[in-house]
C-alpha cells in the first residue's frame, strides 16, 4: 500500500507542469550606503556598544600602544597570543609586551597544535587584525588563516582587535562580495563577530561570554 501511494506520488510530481520560477523582487538599496566615513563610524561606535563591546580610536601606532598598555593595566594582563595579521606587525608587539610585562606568544612560538592551543585557553587577551569592520551592526568580519588562527580570537577571555578605518564597509554585502569575489580561491574559515559571545541555551537568559570571550575591545586605527 505504501509503495502505490509513493508510486502515485512520484508520477504526479513527474507529470506536473513545470512553472519557471517567480521573478525576485528589486530591493531598495540599504540606507547604510548612503553613510559617509564619520557617520559609518558613528554607527559601528553605537552598534558594537549595544552589543557590549567597546570602540576605542586611535589616530596612529602610538595612540594603538597606548590604548593597549591602558588595557593591559585594566585587565592585569600578563599573558598575550597575538596573531601576525599585516594591520599588527607595524605594533611590534612582542617588544612593547616586554617594555609592559606582559607575554606576547605568536602561533610561531609554538612546536605543535595542541600546546598552542592549550597557550590559547590559557592567555588571559588575543590580539588580532580584523578583514572587515561593518558599520550596519558593529560586526567584525575575520578571514582565519596561518597567520590569524581562529583560536586566538574565541579562546582567551579578552578579545582585542586592531582594525585600520580603511576597512570599515557599510553592509554585510560589501564584505561578502569582496571576500567571495574571487570564487577561484575562497578562504577556508570566515567569521563574523558582534560583540562578545553570547548565549541563551539556559533557560533562554542571555549570558555573556560562555563560549568565548567576554569583552570585545575594537581599536579602529585611522
Amino acid at each position: 500500500m505504501a509503495s502505490d501511494t509513493r508510486g502515485r506520488i512520484l508520477d504526479a510530481l513527474r507529470t506536473a507542469t513545470r512553472r519557471p520560477p517567480a521573478p525576485r523582487p528589486v530591493l531598495p538599496e540599504p540606507p547604510e550606503l548612503t553613510l559617509d566615513r564619520p557617520q559609518m563610524i558613528a554607527r559601528f561606535e553605537g552598534e558594537l556598544s549595544a552589543q557590549t563591546g567597546v570602540v576605542l580610536r586611535a589616530a596612529d601606532e602610538g595612540e594603538v600602544l597606548r590604548h593597549l598598555t591602558a588595557t593591559a593595566h585594566a585587565e592585569n594582563l600578563a599573558t598575550v597570543m597575538a596573531s601576525t595579521d599585516s594591520a599588527l606587525a607595524p605594533l611590534d608587539l612582542k617588544a612593547w609586551g616586554q617594555a609592559n610585562a606582559v607575554r606576547v606568544h605568536t602561533a610561531a612560538d609554538f612546536a605543535d597544535r595542541e600546546t598552542f592551543r592549550a597557550a590559547c585557553f590559557g592567555a588571559q587577551a588575543g590580539i588580532t587584525g580584523a578583514d572587515f569592520a561593518i558599520a550596519e551592526t558593529g560586526t567584525l568580519g575575520i578571514i582565519f588563516h596561518t597567520d590569524q588562527p581562529r583560536l586566538i580570537s574565541i579562546a582567551p577571555p579578552v578579545h582585542i582587535a586592531v582594525v585600520p578605518i580603511e576597512r570599515l564597509v557599510a553592509t554585510y554585502e560589501q564584505a561578502i562580495d569582496q571576500v567571495f569575489r574571487d570564487k577561484s580561491s575562497p578562504p577556508s574559515q570566515f567569521c563574523f563577530i558582534t560583540g562578545p559571545s553570547a548565549s541563551a541555551d539556559i533557560q533562554a537568559t542571555a549570558f555573556k561570554g560562555m563560549h568565548g570571550p567576554r569583552k570585545l575591545i575594537v581599536i579602529l586605527v585611522g
